[in-house]
């Protein structure tokens, strides 16, 4: 029986933090931009009940983001739905999907990319086309948000597409058989 090379593909929550970090603010600042180019300025009035709303959309779209991913696994990589799990992980303090099944490579950047038009760029451009900051806001947030899919889909590029990645329960990582 032919042995499989086996590789653990993980990323750091303390640097991509800071990326996100940096992300966001280069984000917002050119979303802010353009807010001030096409409609002269870039205003925000903060309330409670816009604070209270805001968050709440934070929420719901992050858990949407984790559903699209979820029906990227079902849909694209063919996994069961008894095989497919959610949760949140209190202490990285993140909402994550898992495929209980591996999935190939190609797969599996497919489905880390799923949620970004629809949970991020899409308020985002919203936001700016609806001249809403505050929904440019939560866009640019959740754009920034999606970066730690997009930093495990460049470092599973430097793998064969029909590879096979098994997905961490609840961490940030997978790992990858050739």
């Amino acid at each position: 029986m032919e042995q499989k090379s086996e590789t653990v593909v993980s990323v750091s929550m303390l640097k991509l933090n800071v990326w996100v970090l940096a992300a966001s603010i280069v984000l917002l600042v050119g979303v802010g931009l353009l807010h001030v180019l096409l409609f002269g300025e870039a205003s925000l009035t903060v309330t409670f009940s816009g604070l209270l709303l805001f968050f709440i959309a934070m929420m719901v779209i992050v858990c949407l983001h984790e559903v699209i991913h979820l029906v990227g696994f079902r849909y694209i990589g063919g996994v069961s739905r008894q095989e497919l799990a959610w949760g949140f992980n209190w202490k990285m303090g993140v909402v994550y999907a898992h495929a209980k099944k591996p999935i190939t490579v190609e797969q599996m950047q497919k489905v880390l990319l799923l949620p970004l038009v629809p949970t991020g760029l899409l308020p985002m451009v919203l936001g700016v086309a609806l001249d809403h900051f505050s929904l440019s806001i939560l866009g640019v947030l959740l754009t920034a948000g999606c970066f730690g899919d997009f930093v495990l889909y460049r470092k599973l590029s430097k793998f064969p597409g029909h590879a096979t990645v098994l997905d961490h329960p609840s961490k940030p990582e997978f790992t990858v058989y050739e």
